[in-house]
Order: C-alpha cells, then structure tokens, then sequence
C-alpha cells in the first residue's frame, strides 16, 4: 500500500507503522485552533443568557475572517445559521447590529456572500427535525452547497417534540457524524438545566471535540447589558489558552451593536497608566487589547474615557 493511500486507509484497519510514515493533512481552522472543519461543539446556557448573541457572533467571524476573542480570527468560509426559535425580524434585527459593527469592508463583503440563514420562521412549508431520517433530509436539501460551519440554534427547536433523550440523540449522532466525514463542522445550540449543566442525556458530550457553558452574570452598574461568562468545559486538543473563564458584556446603545470581552474578574481601570504608555509608545488598539486578552473596542473605549477626563480636568 502506498503510503499516502487515504482511500485504502479508510477501508479498514491500518499498521502503527504505516499511520507514522502517512502525511495526514492538517484540519483546516475556522475559528482559532478550537473550531476546526469536522469539529462538533456545544453551547450550554439557560434561557435568554446569551447563547444565541454568541453563536451568531461565532458564525459572523467564521464567515467574514474577523477575530473573535478569546478563539482567535475566522477564515472567511461559507457558514450556516439553522434558527429554529426567534422571528426573523428579530433574526434580522441582531444580525444587522453585528454587521453594523463591522468597520471592515472587505470583511462586510464577505460576510454577506459566506452567511446564510435557515429559519423555520421564513419559510412557507414546515422544515423536518434533525432526530429523524426524512427531517434530516429536508434540512441537508435546504443547506447550500460548500458550507463548512453549520449553527443548530437551538438542539430542542431541531427536534421533533424538543425531545432529548437517548434515542432521539442517537439519529442526531448519526447526522452530525455524516457532517463530520463530509469535512463540515456543527456548533450545536443547546439550553442548560436547572443546575446550570447541559439538559438532557450525559451522552451528549461523548462526540464532542469542545463544549461551552455561559453562565448568567449581573447586569453593569452603567447599562442595561446582557453578561455571562463563558467557561471551556471540554477541550479534545491541548489549548491551555482556553482553560481561562472569559467576560462577555453585550449591549446595543442608540441603535449600535457593543460588546465587551475580558478575563474573567479583569478590571481594566486598573491598567490606566500601561494603557496610556503602551498607546503613546506606538501600539494599536488591536495590538494593545490581545496583550490583555481584551477586544480593541473596549480599549478604545477606555483610552477615549482618558483622554476625555485628561480634557476636563485642563478645562476646569
């Protein structure tokens, strides 16, 4: 067998001598090093705690190659938004905030030829489910072609009877190990429990090469923001990176998208003098907020709030 026979390898079992002498090719990286073609993750959070806002966040970097901390930049590929639950004016309305949000042209341009949307809410006949054989069906037919990143929003309004037990996980395993071999990943959607853990059977987890729990967090004392945390609890490839509890603050103010990403507990005013230093000695926003794990905005913001009490204090 020649050793770079991929076909003849998937036809059964292969020699720890031959694997060695292979030249596999390397997952192509959607989102940072988690988000790889073939990965299926999982979001985890109780209701109206952010899960939706992030996954389109995530589907918005993916398909527009913008960076999204704390995972890193998208490559700019075909992604999909299955949205079985919001209305698609109100569908309609956050996307248009994140793409407002988005000061990159080149980046606009893209995202709007890479992100599609399914919604059960738009469509004139009943979509199927994805825990059986002929809604699956259906739902493949609807997807266009050389999508790479699929978004299931949420596992319980994909399924017939919002079931979530051990057979209907089943036929769901069996589609997204379909999508698996078809180099496609999914990012499936999926409401928390009473103990803030993942609903439904603990086999879940099993195919899962990462999963992500939001946790609620209080509103800020200066906005009405919708915060969580965002907390890596299963990592299949070694990213200690990850292992940190990352802030998320979103919020729309005057009809314009923000959101704020931090380690968790950070308290930015408490860098007031670096920050100025770093900036005045030639370091962008960019580069100043992946010092701090922090997203530019949120330096920009700060650094304007210091120059704007430094002008005060002149003029008093």
């Amino acid at each position: 067998m020649e050793t770079n026979d991929m076909y003849a390898i998937r036809r059964g079992a292969i020699r720890l001598g031959q694997m060695l002498e292979i030249n596999f090719p390397v997952d192509i990286a959607l989102l940072g090093a988690m988000i790889l073609v073939k990965s299926i993750g999982m979001i985890a959070g109780l209701r109206g705690g952010g899960k939706s806002w992030l996954a389109m966040l995530i589907a918005y970097a993916i398909a527009g190659g913008k960076s999204l901390q704390p995972w890193g930049v998208g490559a700019g590929v075909p992604v999909v938004i299955l949205d079985g639950e919001m209305r698609i004016a109100s569908l309609k309305e956050r996307l248009a905030l994140i793409h407002g949000f988005n000061t990159d042209q080149e980046s606009r341009t893209t995202a709007e030829k890479n992100l599609h949307i399914i919604s059960r809410d738009c469509m004139s006949v009943e979509i199927g489910s994805i825990d059986t054989i002929q809604g699956q069906k259906q739902i493949d037919a609807l997807i266009p072609a050389g999508v790479l990143f699929i978004v299931v929003d949420n596992l319980s309004a994909w399924t017939s009877g919002g079931r979530e037990d051990s057979n209907s996980w089943s036929l769901i395993k069996n589609w997204l190990i379909a999508k698996r071999l078809a180099g496609v990943a999914v990012l499936l959607i999926h409401h928390a429990g009473k103990n803030g853990q993942q609903r439904g059977s603990s086999a879940h987890e099993d195919l899962l090469d990462y999963s992500i729990l939001l946790t609620p967090l209080p509103s800020s004392a200066d906005r009405e923001d919708t915060r969580f945390s965002v907390q890596h609890t299963k990592l299949r490839d070694n990213l200690p990176e990850l292992r940190k509890v990352s802030e998320y603050s979103i919020w729309v103010e005057n009809d314009v998208l923000h959101f704020d990403v931090a380690p968790a507990g950070f308290q930015i005013s408490a860098h007031d003098a670096e920050l100025i230093g770093l900036h005045e000695g030639g370091m962008s926003y960019d580069q100043i907020g992946h010092k701090f794990g922090v997203n530019k905005s949120t330096i920009s913001r700060r650094l304007k709030k210091l120059r704007d009490a430094a002008i005060d204090d002149v003029n008093a």
